[in-house]
């Protein structure tokens, strides 16, 4: 686990439940407005089908109409009259035809279209938390590296300090061991906004107060080796899309929409009971009557077939956004595949550099312990060796996520049934002093198929280094550390 983000995130607050990643992912859902907005769509989806379905069930409307007439009779008398009439009419439509159904189908594939994309779009949103997440774990880490790479570089500069008193080196190794503490002070100030940082972000995700103290847990990153092949993810992604299968539901409810709108000349039947009571003297004083009323459309000056050709249009946007969500699927999950397969190569180069550093540096430990090297190549190879460990450390990390990428992709969004990991989410600085930011025990918990970083080289008391300290810098830049392992004076004056 991240043992240097842990220990940095219980320094930034000694108070407060340790937030998980699925805790952060449901309490984003719950809170979040693009989930609130997106299950909103999906209940307007579900009141639409609603309302089809409404339309194919028994509909009763009552009318009362009230009139008040005057009028000459044909055969008086008398020759006028006054009077008043009631009309009472029930009416009751009866749906025939396909219309009706068709409408019914539409509306119950737009709505598997409306969870599908509600589905996509939380799974959108728990990759924005796990990405925000995992960045707050990698610039923790980073704050601790810059942390410890100041407070070796202090315990340098006073150990220089002692031993230019004691006449052992000269006035020039103490001042080469000021600048790597003016450089770790710097880099530790910038570490610490990049943490601030990231931790609004992460606390806007989640709906909290921006400037709310957060702890969060560490995470063991998902496996880096892949079995499967790229033919094989291309057809799992495809297969397991939200956005793929939400547009096929789209063609089949445009499919049935544009069979409902050819039923623009279906007739429609309705029954009707009505109840006149008038005060006529010359006609009835009540009269019932039942009917039933068709109803023919013959012309509508064009609309129905306007109606027509917009349902064809709706459908051929939406088979080509279908054509479109594929490639897009397509492309996504290759590049997450080609990610993959090229991280897990740069970690082994990677590995393969550290362990050439490490040697390097071992021997010429030695050499400037027999007389034949200057202290400078020791500092030099010191820094090498530093940026080769940190640099394995964030490849490591790097091809994890590249690993968490290509499961979402293959997975539809879900990683582990969860949450989908954000590309350069990841990413976590080389501990001091051999050390690493992996684990608590220093061992990395990614796959150990790549290996792990040396422990360094033998350690004496300190030195002053050369090596940049750890900043928070951006993803793609391998900060510098400073390590324990030193050169031992041997009793002999520093150049």
């Amino acid at each position: 686990m991240l043992g240097l983000a842990a220990q940095s995130a219980s320094a930034q607050s000694s108070s407060g439940v340790v937030l998980t990643l699925p805790n952060a992912v449901r309490q984003a859902l719950a809170t979040s407005p693009s989930a609130q907005a997106a299950a909103q769509t999906l209940a307007q989806a579900q009141a639409r089908l609603g309302q089809a379905q409404a339309r194919r069930r028994l509909q009763v409307t009552f009318n009362s109409t009230g009139s008040l007439s005057n009028a000459d009779v044909y055969q008086p008398p008398p020759s006028q009259e006054t009077f008043g009439t009631f009309q009472n009419t029930l009416s009751v439509p009866i749906p025939i035809g396909g219309k009706t159904r068709l409408a019914v189908e539409q509306a119950r594939r737009l709505l598997g279209a409306a969870q599908l994309q509600y589905q996509s779009a939380r799974f959108a949103l728990a990759a924005q938390v796990a990405g925000n997440y995992y960045d707050l774990l990698r610039r923790q880490a980073l704050l601790a590296i810059a942390q410890e790479t100041l407070a070796q570089a202090r315990r340098q500069l006073s150990d220089a300090q002692k031993r230019q008193r004691a006449g052992d080196v000269a006035a020039l190794d103490v001042l080469q061991s000021q600048g790597p503490v003016a450089s770790a002070e710097a880099a530790l100030l910038g570490a610490q906004v990049n943490v601030d940082t990231a931790r609004q972000s992460l606390n806007d995700a989640i709906g909290q107060p921006l400037d709310a103290p957060l702890r969060i847990a560490d995470i063991a990153p998902p496996p880096l080796a892949s079995p499967l092949t790229l033919a094989q993810v291309r057809t799992l992604a495809q297969r397991n899309s939200p956005d793929i299968r939400a547009a096929e539901e789209i063609v089949r409810a445009q499919q049935a929409g544009l069979g409902a709108a050819r039923l623009f000349r279906q007739p429609t039947l309705e029954l009707q009971a009505i109840d006149i009571r008038s005060k006529d003297v010359t006609s009835f004083r009540r009269e019932e009557t039942v009917q039933a009323a068709v109803i023919v459309p013959l012309a509508d000056g064009g609309l129905g077939r306007a109606q027509v050709q917009e349902a064809q249009a709706a459908l051929a946007q939406s088979q080509a956004q279908v054509l479109v969500a594929r490639r897009a699927v397509l492309v996504a999950v290759s590049t997450a595949f080609l990610n993959a397969q090229s991280a897990r190569a740069q970690t082994e180069s990677a590995r393969v550099a550290q362990d050439i550093a490490q040697v390097s540096y071992a021997k010429t430990v030695q050499g400037y312990e027999n007389g034949l090297f200057p202290l400078v190549n020791v500092l030099n190879a010191q820094a090498a060796l530093t940026q080769a460990r940190i640099a394995y450390t964030q490849a490591l990390y790097e091809a994890a996520v590249a690993a968490g990428a290509l499961q979402g992709a293959i997975n539809g969004g879900a990683i582990d049934g969860a949450v989908a990991l954000g590309a350069g989410a990841l990413g976590a600085g080389s501990g001091v002093g051999g050390a690493s930011a992996l684990g608590a025990n220093g061992v990395s918990p990614i796959s150990a198929g790549v290996g792990s970083p040396n422990s360094g080289p033998p350690s004496a008391s300190p030195s002053p280094s050369g090596a940049s300290p750890a900043g928070a810098g951006s993803p793609g830049t391998s900060p510098a550390g400073t390590s324990n392992a030193t050169p031992q004076s041997s009793g002999r004056g520093t150049p």
